[in-house]
């Protein structure tokens, strides 16, 4: 591990109950269980580890008598602990897709249905991210020795995202690091787990296979790589939920329309002046209340059915879209925007908000990782350190319009709406028909012009289509 890393520890798990007893080798580390745990505890001393299990795990009398998911959830987070065998480790159980027959005489049939790329991937991404920044992770090792199906790939795919939102929540590069072990030899059946203690082999002094504990990919995130992620589907990214019938979201889809889009709009174009400006007046702690929200609608809508024979069915009566992955994306963005404004809590106005010209400096660290966004943002603000060396002194403290002052005249940001838009992306937000300047004794402040944040946000916004930008 390298010195002063945080690192977070991610594990996918199908049924642990079949495994065998195993050496898990790494260089000079070695570790004897049922799992990798023991030695991604070695190789990467986590500062907690995450075991990604599937609500599969809950047999059919859990279900039956479940009044409610979370009930069927804690089922299977019970089934999996008993095998975290000393290991501290979190459980978290997400939805998944599986049919069997339960045991003869204790019911019938149970199935497991749900839309892995839109129930388990956000999930797992958001949990993931969340729990980075609560642990205050800088790294995320990603273990995905014991995952089944579908588990392993949309495991890293969650976890790219969720490391280039940390990233930018962190305003610093953030490593992923991805292991997995050499496959079980198909014999050792004395190495099956004991029926008296789960965590030891049925018959002792037998040597365990060698497994070698092997790191197949690695990766770094900047900040502006989470503008990769950042595009949605026209008409879906107003929506977190396919479905929220019975579920009072009404302000979580303005909170979207008003906050979370243009902060990403302002994110994708590098326009880091409305970007300061929306970071100081969004409501920053209902960024995360919207995303819980929806995922307890979520919850309240996956339910078990009764069918035929004795049958039970655990269903999602929703699922999450793209609106829910904007929240993810511009809670890191606006983390990382107020950490580098310096700002704590509270917020202003957004038509009461400006920004200094070294707070928009500051600002430029959020794209970095970006070549040509850094030489645009650049560009723009070298002309606004002209305008300050030009301006001597304080004057009234009257705002003055960016076009008056770079001998544009007093144009403004409405008229022809194409012609805007393309003004506005070109030069990353420093368009002269909205900005207005005055020299306080602070140094230069700017702000949007009050008339203008509408042109402004609606830009902003259609700039996160996907095909946009």
């Amino acid at each position: 591990m390298e010195q002063g890393e945080r690192v977070l520890g991610v594990a996918t798990w199908g049924d642990p109950s079949f495994w065998r007893y195993a050496e898990y080798v790494a260089g000079e580390k070695r570790a004897r269980a049922f799992s990798t745990l023991s030695i991604l505890r070695e190789v990467k001393s986590p500062v907690k580890i995450l075991v990604v299990v599937l609500d599969t795990l809950a047999d059919y009398e859990a279900v039956s008598g479940a009044k409610s998911y979370g009930n069927i959830e804690e089922s299977a987070r019970d089934y999996a602990k008993r095998y975290l065998c000393g290991v501290e480790a979190e459980i978290v159980v997400l939805p998944g897709i599986f049919e069997k027959r339960s045991r003869e005489g204790a019911g019938g049939r149970l199935s497991f249905e749900s839309d892995p790329r839109c129930e388990f991937l956000p999930l797992l991404a958001y949990t993931v991210f969340e729990k980075a920044v609560e642990v205050g992770a800088t790294s995320i090792a990603l273990d995905v020795s014991h995952g089944m199906n579908f588990m392993p790939t949309l495991a890293l795919r969650a976890a790219e995202e969720a490391a280039a939102a940390l990233a930018a929540a962190k305003v610093e590069r953030v490593k992923l690091k991805v292991y997995q072990s050499d496959p079980y030899p198909l014999d050792f059946r004395e190495l099956a787990r004991s029926g008296e203690d789960a965590c030891r082999p049925s018959q002792g002094g037998v040597e365990p296979p060698s497994l070698r504990y092997n790191l197949i990919l690695e990766r770094a995130f900047e900040p502006w790589d989470l503008t990769r992620y950042t595009s949605y589907r026209e008409g879906q990214a107003l929506k977190v939920l396919t479905d929220t019938r019975g579920c009072d979201l009404d302000g979580v889809q303005n909170l979207l329309k008003t906050w979370a889009l243009p902060l990403l709009g302002a994110f994708r174009l590098g326009a880091l002046l409305q970007l300061a400006l929306l970071a100081k007046a969004a409501p920053f702690n209902e960024f995360k209340r919207a995303a819980e929200r929806a995922i307890e609608c979520w919850r309240s809508k996956r339910t078990a059915q009764k069918g035929d024979a004795g049958s039970l069915k655990v269903v999602s009566g929703t699922r999450f879209a793209p609106g829910f992955w904007a929240f993810i994306h511009a809670r890191a963005v606006l983390e990382g925007a107020r950490k580098l404004l310096g700002l704590a809590e509270g917020s202003v106005p957004l038509k009461e908000a400006t920004v200094t010209l070294n707070e928009l400096k500051s600002l430029k660290e959020l794209v970095r990782g970006s070549k040509v966004v850094s030489v645009l943002v650049d560009r723009e603000i070298s002309k606004l350190d002209l305008l300050e060396k030009r301006w001597s002194k304080p004057g009234s403290g009257e705002w003055v319009g960016y076009g008056e002052l770079r001998g544009f005249g007093p144009e403004k940001g409405g008229g022809d709406e194409g012609t805007f838009e393309r003004d506005f992306i070109a030069h990353v937000g420093f368009h002269t028909g909205v900005l207005e300047l005055r020299l306080a004794e602070k140094g230069l402040e700017i702000r949007v012009g009050s008339e203008q944040w509408e042109h402004v946000s609606k830009v902003l916004r259609e700039v996160t289509h996907e095909g946009a930008a």
